[in-house]
């Protein structure tokens, strides 16, 4: 369940999207970006960072599921950007 976040990316359908990074493995994070990796390796890693289960993931309209991925990524790139992140400082 979130915790108040606001959404990373509301889908076409109105679906709000928070990425739960702690889903996801500095080793998983890695293997996104390997040319040799098969979409079948990389889509359940997606999809649980998503809040999304394999079948809705997969079903998600071209337009919906890029527009994912790039949320995806530029969330990723911050992570601590997130002032209600656990990691994020909370010294004043």
């Amino acid at each position: 369940m979130q915790r108040g976040n606001m959404a990373d990316l509301i889908l076409s359908n109105g679906r709000e999207i928070t990425f739960d990074l702690s889903k996801m493995t500095l080793r998983q994070y890695r293997g996104l970006f390997d040319i040799k990796k098969k979409a079948v390796e990389e889509d359940p890693i997606i999809s649980a960072v998503s809040g999304l289960t394999i079948e809705e993931y997969l079903d998600l309209p071209h337009p919906d599921w890029k527009r994912l991925l790039a949320a995806l990524f530029k969330k990723a790139r911050e992570p601590l950007a997130d002032p209600n992140s656990q990691s994020a400082s909370i010294s004043t």
